[in-house]
């Protein structure tokens, strides 16, 4: 009869349903997709999660990588919001031929900043949102710390016990405020065209990567901090408290594949947490797929993301990409095109377009032989998971980053994106990653490391997160280096003590041995004179 209370007590315990609130902003598919997952993984493992959805971008409102989840709390454009908001879509078309460069951070993410910041107003503005969500009782919440805004909410709601979720491997601007060491001495940084091999002007440049994108992000935060006090009470902490408050940092890393460095005991690394493998692999290929994967001995994708257009890519760019199409005639090429104008490659009969392709059932089918892709971070856990070579040209933000990472382990290549009008370097990327068995062998072995694993990321977010919800927050891992200054953080005073000490006492012994040498010869001299 014990031993049964017992089972049932422990039954009871690990079966106890939390009230877990996902804040994800409706701006970028990819962003959306990972949150979205996030969410559903908490939702199968038994909890009740809400996921709130501020619409940033109308257009990605339906985006929201969700399967499971059923609660979602959309927080409309209002009146104002809909008058100032400019659509994403609409800044991305000059990102294909623009060069990005550290100093230019601020004009290349303006469209982002901007957006941000009009979007926390909108949440503060919205007149229902807070006795909606204070009826629900949370006891965790999460949020991708893009954007300061959803932790004012989450702090004015009362729940304390919060996580830090990022869609990219990792955001360097947030080290210095959450504790966690950067060196961009050889980790690149989120946004920098370096790897983690750089020449001293490599490492001044990603220095000056990180450091421009962390001021950046600095004067945002301290826009929505204003708003969220304006609206919700000065009260409410500042983002430079609430950041480092979080219980959990989970990053869309994997150690595998990801540059090493070194990171706090709060990071965890739950990178591929949006690639199913057993649903990959369960998918069936509609007969029109199948058909055009049977028309030649290899078949390669082509697909740039969702939110920068194949379509608008630069004419000559496309020219020069179908003319090596041509030139390959017994490969097929799958292209996600956005447009239903192809009148410009009537005369090629091996490449097929379309709006949209199933990604996923493609890469893991064998008839598929490559991948051309731009290095979003969710098409490089994919290329990885389903062990596929790779061309990877990366458009903008953390995509040459991803490139680059993933080029380490040899089963890639990366390119610049302006190499797109050079014909010879096309084709013979190309042409590599089709026939050079070693890229593919170089895939698969990064795949079955993956694969085999010792910890899932799925695993780790359902028990670090019930984690959180059981016994967070955790204040006493708040690493006390956030409190230190530059000089001594990195011991400079100390240096200075102990070898100016070392001087002092090497220099008084030099002095002594001088004196008495001195003083001998001295007396030698003065002896020999008498």
């Amino acid at each position: 009869m014990i031993i049964h209370i017992l089972l049932a007590a422990f039954y009871i315990e690990n079966c106890i349903s939390f009230n877990i609130l996902v804040y994800s902003p409706a701006f970028a598919n990819s962003h959306q997709n990972f949150m979205g997952h996030l969410a559903d993984t908490l939702t199968d493992a038994g909890h009740n999660v809400t996921l709130v959805v501020p619409i940033a971008d109308e257009g990605r409102r339906n985006v929201l990588g969700i399967k499971t989840t059923k609660q979602v709390v959309f927080i409309e454009l209002d009146e104002i919001a809909k008058k100032e908001i400019v659509a994403v879509d609409s800044s991305m078309t000059s990102l294909w031929t623009e060069v990005a460069t550290a100093e230019d951070t601020e004009k290349n993410f303006f469209w982002f900043t901007d957006l941000m910041e009009k979007t926390c107003a909108n949440v503060m503005r919205s007149k229902t949102l807070l006795d909606e969500l204070k009826s629900k009782d949370f006891d965790v919440a999460i949020i991708e710390p893009l954007s300061v805004c959803g932790l004012g909410l989450f702090r004015k709601l009362g729940i304390e016990k919060t996580i830090l979720s990022t869609s990219c491997a990792h955001y360097d601007f947030l080290f210095p405020w959450i504790g966690e060491p950067n060196h961009p001495s050889y980790v690149p940084a989120t946004t920098s065209p370096t790897n983690d091999k750089m020449t001293i002007r490599e490492r001044f440049e990603n220095y000056k990567y990180y450091k421009y994108m962390r001021d950046n992000m600095e004067i945002l935060f301290d826009k929505e901090e204003q708003l969220y006090k304006k609206y919700y009470g000065d009260e409410i902490s500042t983002w430079k408290e609430l950041l480092p408050s979080a219980s959990m940092y989970f990053t869309n890393s994997n150690p595998f594949i990801d540059f090493p460095r070194p990171v706090i005991q709060k990071t965890i690394p739950i990178g591929g947490i949006s690639v199913n493998m057993d649903h990959i692999l369960s998918q069936k290929l509609p007969k029109e797929w199948d058909e055009i994967l049977d028309l030649r001995p290899k078949t390669m994708l082509i697909s740039f993301g969702s939110m920068v257009k194949s379509h608008e890519m630069p004419d000559n760019w496309k020219s020069n990409l179908l003319k090596v199409i041509k030139s390959l005639p017994s490969v097929t090429f799958i292209w996600k095109y956005e447009s239903s104008d192809t009148e410009w490659s009537k005369n090629v009969s091996n490449v097929y377009f379309s709006r949209w392709i199933p990604q996923t059932a493609l890469l893991v089918d064998n008839r598929v032989s490559a991948f051309l892709t731009h290095g979003g971070l969710g098409s490089v856990n994919e290329l990885a998971h389903c062990g596929k070579p790779a061309l990877m040209i990366p458009i903008f933000a953390d995509q040459t980053r991803n490139s680059k990472m993933l080029a380490r382990h040899n089963g890639s290549i990366y390119l610049d994106k302006h190499e797109l009008g050079n014909y010879e370097v096309i084709y013979s990327a190309i042409s590599s990653i089709l026939f050079d068995e070693s890229y593919n062998l170089n895939a698969q072995r990064l795949a079955q490391i993956i694969a085999n694993q010792p910890v899932k990321p799925k695993d780790l977010v359902i028990q670090y997160t019930e984690f959180v919800a059981k016994h967070g927050p955790f204040p006493t891992m708040d690493p006390y280096v956030r409190n230190l200054n530059f000089i001594q953080k990195h011991c400079l005073d100390c240096f200075f003590l102990y070898y100016s000490s070392y001087i002092i006492s090497k220099t008084a012994v030099i002095i002594s041995v001088s004196i008495v040498v001195f003083k001998i010869t001295n007396a030698i001299t003065s002896g020999g004179c008498k």
